[in-house]
């Protein structure tokens, strides 16, 4: 728990960030200097309200994550954010000493000039043409540790608002199964994620409705929205959805 000094100084970097005497990269790397979590949720809740980008912290429901190209720098503040997070749900005596950001569900991945940020879509088969409304991932699960969390359950912060999440429990692992990241790693390419220690699937969560990730990046190049197209919203492969940014970032095939 940060001391009164330390308050001080915190008092003191809200105030600067709030009268713009400094800029959100600042504010979150001046925070980072003093010790403090990137994914406090306190002191990025009243960034939020400082900025008057939401108005409140409250939960969201049919949301989706997404990224501005041109915004984002590939800093990794939002996979730091997301591991730090669960890596101190998951293994939290490991996490007193470092941050392995294996245990991430956001991914930035870095391609010639651009970045793109990996992060599962939640894309769902269509009823009348494959029988179900689950998520690819959720219908190949044979356990049914990846599952959908209604609204009213969970754990706030974590899980629920109708997001997915996977039953650590019930899940047979990567060394044993597998087949959700075959499916999505196959058509999307891949929003899923394995924990390295006992090599259970991870997939966003989208933090319950108040993704960690979204508040922790310092150019505000994530946002949260509401679900479009429909209700549903289409992946990329990594690899096309970069050569589609850099097409359309530089108007050219990228040379490789």
């Amino acid at each position: 728990m940060a001391d009164s000094n330390q308050d001080e100084q915190i008092s003191e970097l809200k105030n600067k960030f709030q009268q713009r005497v400094i800029s959100r990269r600042e504010f979150i790397r001046m925070l980072t200097a003093l010790g403090i979590s990137v994914s406090a949720g306190g002191i990025f809740m009243d960034m939020a309200s400082a900025t008057e980008k939401s108005g409140n912290s409250e939960a969201q429901s049919g949301y989706t994550i997404i990224f501005d190209p041109a915004k984002c720098t590939g800093c990794m503040a939002c996979a730091i954010a997301c591991a730090e997070k669960y890596m101190q749900e998951i293994a939290p005596e490991q996490a007193r000493h470092t941050i392995n950001l294996e245990f991430s569900r956001i991914r930035p991945m870095r391609f010639q000039f651009v970045d793109f940020v990996n992060v599962c879509q939640y894309c769902e088969l269509i009823k009348w043409a494959e029988g179900t409304e689950q998520h690819p991932c959720e219908a190949v699960c044979p356990t049914g540790a990846l599952h959908r969390v209604k609204k009213g359950e969970g754990r706030g912060g974590y899980t629920g608002m109708g997001y997915m999440t996977v039953d650590r429990d019930m899940c047979l692992g990567i060394d044993t199964c597998g087949r959700c990241l075959e499916v999505c790693e196959d058509q999307f390419g891949s929003g899923i994620s394995f924990d390295p220690i006992e090599g259970k699937a991870q997939v966003c969560t989208r933090c319950g409705g108040d993704p960690e990730c979204v508040k922790a990046c310092p150019e505000e190049a994530l946002q949260f929205i509401p679900v479009q197209v429909n209700g549903r919203y289409y992946a990329n492969n990594p690899d096309h959805a970069a050569e589609l940014l850099y097409k359309k970032m530089f108007n050219k095939e990228r040379a490789l």
